[in-house]
This record gives C-alpha cells, sequence and structure tokens, in this order.
C-alpha cells in the first residue's frame, strides 16, 4: 500500500463501518469510470467531511464527480448542476446549485443504477472531459493544505498577503 493509500484508509477511518465501505465501494468505481482523471482528496474537519473529487486538473472546480462522506451519509457530487434535469428523469438529483447537484446514496446499488451512470456520463460530456482508458490518474491529498489555510486564517494572515505599499496621491 502506498502512502497515499495509507493515509486515505485512515481518512476512511474515521467514519463508521457502513459509510466506509460504501465510501471505499464507490471512489473504486469512480476510479474505474473515469480513467486518467485526478483524485483530488479533501478533509473538512470542521464539517467532519471527506471528499474525494476526481477532476483532470489539480482544481476540485474543475471536477466531473465526487463522493462525499460525513456524519449523515454518503453523496455523489455531479458537475453540471441545473444543466443536468434533462438527464434526471427520475429525480435523483438533489440540492439547487448551478454547478454541483448530488444525489444520496444508501447502497453500492444505488450508484449501479442506470438513472445514476447516465448523470455522470452527462457531466463528463458538459464538462468536455476527454477520458483516457490507458491513462492511470494521480492521487492529490488536499489535506495538508486545507490544515496550513485554515491556521493562517485562524492567525488572520492572507495565503497570498503581500506587503501593502502606499497609494500615491494624484
Amino acid at each position: 500500500m502506498t502512502n497515499d493509500e495509507t493515509q486515505i484508509a485512515t481518512f476512511f477511518a474515521k467514519y463508521d463501518a457502513p459509510a466506509a465501505k460504501l465510501g471505499k465501494a464507490v471512489r473504486a468505481r469512480l476510479r474505474d469510470r473515469l480513467p486518467g482523471l485526478r483524485e483530488l482528496v479533501y478533509v473538512y474537519e470542521r464539517r467532519n467531511s471527506l471528499v474525494l473529487s476526481y477532476s483532470p486538473t489539480d482544481a476540485g472546480a474543475d471536477a466531473v464527480c465526487a463522493v462525499a462522506l460525513d456524519p449523515r451519509g454518503v453523496k455523489l457530487y455531479v458537475a453540471g448542476g441545473e444543466r443536468l434535469t434533462k438527464s434526471d428523469p427520475s429525480r435523483l438529483l438533489k440540492g439547487r446549485g448551478k454547478a454541483v447537484r448530488h444525489v444520496v446514496l444508501t447502497s453500492v446499488a444505488d450508484f449501479d443504477r442506470a438513472e445514476v451512470e447516465a448523470l455522470i456520463a452527462a457531466a463528463v460530456e458538459l464538462t468536455k472531459v476527454r477520458l483516457d482508458p490507458s491513462a492511470k490518474g494521480s492521487v492529490v491529498i488536499k489535506a495538508g493544505e486545507q490544515k496550513a489555510r485554515a491556521l493562517r486564517a485562524k492567525k488572520g494572515v492572507r495565503a497570498t498577503a503581500r506587503p501593502r505599499t502606499p497609494k500615491a496621491r494624484r
């Protein structure tokens, strides 16, 4: 097991067994379904949430899909927001986000539904991501970056703060 995989295993270990098992199964399916995309791992300690986002870049905002675990359960987030309503005749999508909506998952069978596959396919199409079945996606742990950002925010220092120079008077 690689260092990243060991770290991800510790993140999953913080959740009850059924949620962790479901989250791991959905993770494996998303990695198979979205080959070549980066897996971005976020830990939101204040919300007790783990998010695994699948993106062509190192930016979570570019993600096609994400799986999130929190004390309330497991959710599959799909890019496309309100534009996905045509691809959702079963009305599985929850939320009102313009960019992202989610499906509540209670079992692996929920993820394996044809309707969920149609939503993922629509998200891939909307985001114009090209999937390469021969590519192996990388894992990017963002949890450490988040902690550093939170500490800076707590101390009142902006992450990109620069010394201020006085403005010239006109």
